[in-house]
């Protein structure tokens, strides 16, 4: 059909509507549904429900948690039982969640860890061979920081089985076939043995096969170096505990020092017998003897490695440290073992001598050599330490080495040059570390030729001189010096013709500086240095000690003016201060200039008794060695004697009273110091020598009293009469020097003088004034028993110098009678004024000596004198003074009673006589 033209025509077309359909004639058996897509068909009417419906049962206290109330779980809910059996799972990742629980409940109830630490490392040592890693660096951690100081702590018998168990997955991984395993296990070897050595020896042939079989692999050089590090690393762990039981003389059943570990090993001692154990110990040096080649080899390498790269590789450098360091400790077990007598097993006899030792062990360190030489060629700083631990292996090998191997000169240049560096090395600490060859110079210098020790002296002497005293290298410096000094230690002993004897004094020179720096940088080393000056001067007694004059400050410094600043000695402990004092015994060059300072620390009231009486003893111990001049000596005593501080004083707090009785350390002193007077020979001759030096002393007392007693007048200065009384001597002191007197000539026509009489009458009255505060100093109460103890020397003198005694007691009539111009200015005490206290103070001290019968002869000659007193007293009590009151009589009274009645028992006069001159009265 065409399409229509024109548009009305087209209209008209669309506007007609379709025809409808007609309808079917008859019935319709079926009705038609129209469905759309996906939409579900109704159900029949014919169809069953079956639909159940029903409700939820809920049973009370059925749940896990109400079953876990009280336990310890992790933050997942499971427990430790829970969790250990997990570690055992085929899925790694539950594996690590295992271990992770572990750790979490371990830290949050370590309780559970001391109840259950056998069981956890029995379920736990399984996984050492895990084929995750991740689980054995968790395992790793868990045992290192939780188990095994645990398991140190207790120490437990059960834990004997618990480390077999462990050390046997351990061996069982070292032969794994995945090398990562292999690995991991060298370092568990190396956690337990450092954290129980004793459970090593059973299983070191074993384990030394295990450390042959992987450095023998090339893969392990191929790969990452930090993998070569762990092996090395528990190598050096396994050979100290060999070089350790080598050193100390025991077999390889008791390798084990750690003493967490003894009582573990003990089970082991019980199934071996000494030839087992002998015979372990040569498999296990043929053993060591293949390590070497292996382990030089590795060397080898590493160092063409390190040699070809612009830039040293820390993971290199650290691997071949570690190689040099097992070599090192190989060569040592080797060394004590030849230095052993040789060990017989029934028929056989195996031998480890030098011969022995050439052809196993110094053939392969040529090649080690080689290696040193070619580092050293090259003359960079950053291979030093790598020769340095080359030098350190060969220096222990020197003594079995000749100059056929080793061309002894040029191994002394290259150890000198390698001392000579150590003032370039810039990181101290690694130095510090490493620097372990000085303690090998003396065995180096004892074995080395007589032309080749000068370069080795040399070295070791500029590199000591710039070491610091509190550089860590300081005592294996002076523990080198003292082998190199002292024959007696190493048999090192230089002749005249000798190079080494011109080092001597410069290596003694260096220890007066390092003892004063180390005081307050290094005290541990001073004492050090105390013990090598005494064993120097004891064994050199002749040696020139000019350079040691610095040694003096260590007492104290002696200013211009004449004072003296005490030194660091009166602040060493006790044993530092005796090893001082005995120095001096043997530098006795050093004395003349020492004791002044040493009388200053003596003074000090810091300085304990004994080291007083030590420092004494020291002195006259040189006296009579013919070291110390007697005026030097006798100038120390009587210094020590007239100034030695007694607490509590006159003026003394009661903090001081509290301080101890130095009292009794004055009279153990006054002991002392007339004990050693005495053995210095004539008592006369002594005294005459010392005169000079007591009148010194009886002169600055004067001077003291005298001002003491001019400012105590005026009460501004109340303060410095305190202080001026704290330095004027006691009189203990004056005591003291009386029994020096006594001790030495007692009659001495020194006494006459006029200045002495008026001592001896003011050191009479000051004591008779002074008997309240001498009862307070641990006395007895009895005042009869004090008084008798200060005036005994003065008795003695009266006895064997009547003219004395006669001066004296004018002296002291004329303090009594109030004309004592002369006498004010002796006496340390203000005098009182009252004429009545004056007259019992003198009555008092007359009543004394007449009460000892050796007086009484002399007493008789100045019977003028004491009848002049009993005048005088009878005086006042007549008079009607306006200074005496009715008291001041009643004590006059009593006072000239008493003293007519001791002059009665004098027999000095006439009974009608006295009693005639007192009814008169």
């Amino acid at each position: 059909m065409g399409r229509p033209k024109g548009g009305a025509a087209a209209s008209s077309s669309s506007s007609k509507k379709p025809k409808a359909k007609p309808k079917q004639r008859g019935g319709v058996d079926f009705k038609k549904y129209k469905h759309k897509v996906g939409r579900k068909l109704p159900p029949p009417k014919n169809a069953t429900n079956t639909e159940i419906k029903s409700k939820a049962i809920v049973l009370p206290e059925q749940s896990m948690a109400s079953e876990r109330a009280g336990m310890a779980v992790n933050k997942r809910g499971l427990t430790l039982r829970e969790l250990l059996q997990q570690t055992g799972h085929y899925n790694a990742n539950v594996r690590r969640a295992a271990l992770n629980g572990i750790k979490d409940i371990i830290v949050k109830h370590p309780s559970e860890l001391r109840l259950h630490k056998v069981a956890i490392v029995e379920k736990l040592q399984e996984r050492i061979c895990d084929t995750d890693k991740v689980v054995r660096e968790s395992l790793f951690s868990i045992l290192q920081s939780f188990i095994f100081p645990s398991l140190k702590e207790d120490n437990a018998i059960s834990t004997r089985s618990t480390l077999f168990l462990l050390m046997a997955n351990i061996l069982n991984g070292m032969t794994h076939l995945s090398m990562d395993v292999q690995l991991v296990s060298f370092r568990f070897l190396e956690l337990v043995v450092i954290n129980f050595p004793s459970s090593f020896p059973r299983y070191a042939e074993q384990v030394f096969n295990n450390f042959l079989a992987v450095l023998s692999n090339d893969r392990i050089h191929l790969q990452d170096k930090s993998k070569l590090n762990s092996v090395l690393s528990a190598l050096g762990h396994c050979l100290s505990q060999v070089a350790y039981a080598t050193e100390n003389g025991n077999t390889s059943n008791r390798l084990g020092h750690n003493v967490s570990g003894r009582e573990l090993w003990k089970c082991t001692l019980d199934e071996d017998n000494s030839g087992s154990r002998a015979f372990a110990m040569s498999s296990i040096l043929m053993k060591l003897q293949n390590l070497i080649q292996i382990l030089v080899n590795s060397v080898e390498v590493l160092a063409s490695e390190l040699s070809a790269k612009s830039t040293i590789d820390a993971q290199s450098s650290e691997a071949l440290l570690s190689a040099l360091h097992c070599l090192d400790l190989i060569c040592k077990i080797f060394i004590q073992e030849v230095k052993k007598p040789q060990m017989k097993l029934g028929r056989s006899k195996t031998q480890f001598g030098p011969e022995w030792l050439k052809s196993s062990v110094l053939v392969y360190m040529m090649k080690l050599w080689g290696v040193s030489r070619s580092f050293h060629e090259k003359g960079d700083d950053k291979y030093y330490f790598f020769n340095l631990k080359i030098a350190e292996i060969f220096l222990c090998l020197s003594a079995c080495m000749d100059n056929t191997m080793f061309p002894a000169d040029k191994f002394c240049q290259f150890v000198s040059s390698l001392l000579a560096k150590v003032k370039t090395i810039r990181n101290k600490d690694t130095m510090e570390k490493n620097l372990n060859i000085i303690t090998s110079i003396p065995d180096l210098v004892s074995n080395a030729p007589d032309d080749s020790k000068g370069y080795i002296l040399e070295a070791f002497t500029d590199a000591f001189r710039d070491c610091k005293v509190d550089c860590k290298l300081i005592l294996p410096y002076l523990d080198a010096m003292g082998k190199m000094l002292l024959p007696e230690k190493t048999g090192i002993l230089f002749t005249e013709k000798d190079s080494g004897l011109e080092y001597h004094g410069a290596w003694v020179d260096e220890l007066p500086r390092f003892l004063l720096q180390s005081i307050d940088k290094a005290p541990s080393v001073t004492k050090v240095v105390l013990e090598l000056l005494l064993r120097i001067g004891q064994y050199f007694p002749t040696m020139e000690c000019g350079n040691l004059h610095s040694f003096v400050k260590l007492f104290g410094v002696k200013s211009s003016s004449g004072t003296v600043e005490l030194g660091p000695f009166i602040k060493l402990p006790r044993d530092c201060q005796e090893l001082a004092i005995s120095c001096l015994y043997y530098f006795s060059s050093l004395l003349p200039d020492t004791v002044e300072l040493l009388a200053s620390c003596c003074l000090s009231d810091v300085l304990e008794p004994i080291i007083l009486f030590k420092i004494v003893e020291v002195l006259q111990s040189s006296y009579k060695a013919g070291n110390l001049h007697i005026t030097d000596q006798l100038s120390f005593l009587s210094l020590l004697m007239a100034r030695f501080r007694i607490h509590p004083g006159p003026f003394c707090t009661q903090e001081d009273s509290q301080k101890g009785s130095s009292l009794s350390t004055f009279k153990s002193l006054n002991h002392l110091i007339l004990t050693s007077l005495s053995e210095m020979g004539d008592g006369s001759l002594v005294l005459e020598l010392m005169w000079d030096i007591l009148s010194k002393e009886i002169v600055r007392i004067q001077n003291y009293a005298f001002l003491l007693c001019s400012h105590l007048k005026t009460i501004e200065l109340f303060y410095i009469c305190l202080f001026m009384q704290a330095q004027i001597p006691s009189l203990h002191n004056m005591n003291g020097l009386f029994r020096i007197i006594v001790t030495l000539d007692a009659g001495t026509c020194k006494l006459m003088n006029e200045d002495a009489i008026k001592v001896i009458a003011g050191y009479l009255i000051d004591a008779a004034m002074d008997l309240s505060k001498t009862i307070e100093l641990g006395f007895q109460s009895d005042q009869t028993r004090v008084f008798q103890y200060f005036i005994k020397p003065c008795i003695i003198i009266f006895c064997q110098n009547e003219k004395v005694l006669c001066c004296t007691l004018e002296m002291l009539k004329s303090f009594a009678t109030g004309d004592d111009h002369g006498l004010s200015c002796v006496s340390k005490l203000n005098y009182p004024g009252e004429l009545s206290r004056r007259i019992c103070i003198v009555t008092s001290i007359l009543i004394f000596l007449c009460n000892d019968g050796k007086l009484h002869k002399h007493l008789s000659l100045g019977k003028s004198v004491i009848k002049g007193i009993l005048q005088h007293i009878r005086h006042l009590m007549d008079s009607n003074l306006p200074g005496v009151t009715y008291e001041d009589k009643q004590k006059l009274r009593f006072a000239f009673e008493q003293l007519k009645t001791k002059a009665l028992q004098l027999n000095c006069w006439d009974r009608s006589e006295l009693e005639g001159f007192s009814s008169t009265t």
